[in-house]
């Protein structure tokens, strides 16, 4: 009878949309899972006849629901704000780091003019002369341990680097072989929506080390490119990251792709956290390190030649009193072992005249070029490096809010689309549970009037 095989249809179309909704009910708190939902089509009439009312309902495929644009909006914002947060993560440490005491370069010479101007008093003293030697130990000190800093911060980062490299491969190959499961998947008319849940999870964590486009292709996988354009996945065949030192600086590196054999450089941003962290050395860290260098040279070859116009208390002329190697004054920056007695602070060594210490004292208000602030104070230098630091530091951190802001938003609007809402699900339940029940009894009402139709005979 065609009213069984009807009311058959619709038990086992009800049953799927029962298991879809135990489905969608048993992952509510699975991250990233993308919540499922039967779709259903009427049968049509197996004859012409025109009395034929047709031949139940079908389940003709389970949406994943999902949107596209919204996925890719989600792994946009996901970009900037991984770049956000890198790089003021990054600024947090420099700002922090200038704003201590024991690095402020501006203190340190604070104290040496202090020392200098006490030895004017009495320039012949011993105890006067040793503190200048100490405040001016005391000021490469700090020029030391804020280059050192400096330093460990570039070598940090380009260890990031290595790391977030290795992540972007692993991913990379992960994606690959995601798609080949897909498209497996898809020719035997199976159900990925598992796959594709994974798939997003993975470029969803690609996304957050640089930025990235992506292209649906007719077999179902997925194309992988940099937002500049490179490969980075096709199909089932994957590219691998890799950072080349710079031969200048083996913190630095240049970023180029390998895929299948052939080269393709990153010449542009290549965007999150890894665009932050190349950014970051090559905008703001270096450029800070090469103010440091020159206001080292400056002081130190200012104060040297200075010193070199006078004579120590021995009728000896002026020796240096600091030293540094050209490839890294700042933190090779040191004093001599020059003695107290040996100080020229004198132009003709005369015990009690101190014109040569009157200009050192001077020092204090000369200008020197220093990268990046023009002429200036050494001092004011300093101070400058310390204002910008915290200016930048502000502005990137209202940047990191406003891109976290951005991307809580696109996750927002995925989550409304494409999360499991319990309640939304115990209403399907009724609704499934009660329409199989009314196709039971459909059944039951036809064995009813089958049995009373042989009870006729």
């Amino acid at each position: 009878m065609s009213i069984i095989n009807i009311a058959l249809t619709g038990l086992n179309a009800n049953r799927a949309g029962l298991d879809v909704t135990a489905q969608n009910v048993a992952n509510v708190n699975t991250p990233g899972y993308s919540r499922q939902q039967a779709m259903y089509a009427a049968i049509g009439p197996g004859s012409p006849l025109a009395n034929s009312a047709g031949g139940g309902v079908e389940v003709t495929s389970i949406r994943r629901v999902s949107d596209a644009f919204v996925v890719k909006q989600t792994w946009a914002t996901q970009s900037q704000a991984s770049y956000s947060s890198r790089y003021l993560s990054n600024m947090s440490q420099l700002e922090s780091v200038m704003g201590a005491d024991s690095f402020n370069i501006s203190m340190g010479l604070d104290n040496l003019y202090a020392a200098l101007n006490d030895a004017s008093v009495k320039p012949e003293s011993a105890p006067l002369r040793q503190q200048i030697i100490s405040e001016a130990d005391a000021l490469t000190r700090r020029f030391n341990t804020l280059s050192e800093s400096y330093y460990s911060q570039h070598k940090d980062l380009s260890d990031q680097r290595t790391a977030a490299v290795e992540l972007s491969n692993s991913l990379l190959v992960n994606v690959a072989d995601v798609n080949k499961r897909i498209v497996e998947m898809s020719a035997t008319s199976g159900n990925p929506s598992h796959l594709l849940d994974e798939r997003d999870a993975l470029i969803g964590q690609l996304s957050e080390l640089m930025s990235i486009k992506t292209n649906m292709q007719p077999d179902g996988s997925m194309q992988v490119t940099l937002a500049s354009g490179q490969p980075l996945v096709i199909g089932d065949q994957a590219s691998q990251l890799k950072a080349v030192p710079d031969p200048a600086d083996p913190y630095l590196a240049d970023m180029e792709i390998d895929f299948v054999g052939q080269r393709f450089p990153i010449n542009g941003d290549i965007g999150g956290e890894l665009g932050a962290i190349t950014d970051y050395q090559v905008d703001t860290l270096l450029p800070f390190r090469k103010s440091l260098d020159d206001m080292a040279v400056a002081f130190a070859d200012a104060f040297n030649n200075t010193l070199a116009t006078g004579q120590d208390l021995n009728g000896n002329a002026g020796q240096p009193l600091f030293a540094y190697d050209p490839t890294s004054p700042s933190s090779s920056l040191k004093i001599t072992n020059l003695q107290p007695e040996e100080l020229a602070l004198s132009s003709d060594g005369t015990p009690g005249n101190s014109d040569v210490l009157t200009s050192l004292i001077g020092l204090s208000n000369q200008t020197f070029a220093v990268t990046g602030y023009g002429n200036i104070s050494i001092s004011d230098a300093f101070t400058s490096m310390v204002g910008d630091t915290a200016i930048k530091a502000r502005q990137v951190s209202s940047d990191a809010k406003a891109a976290d802001n951005l991307n809580s938003q696109a996750i927002a609007v995925k989550e409304n689309l494409s999360s499991v809402n319990s309640d939304e699900e115990a209403a399907n339940l009724m609704v499934f549970a009660n329409a199989y029940q009314a196709n039971m009894k459909v059944i039951s009402t036809a064995n009813n009037l089958f049995d009373t139709v042989l009870a006729m005979f």
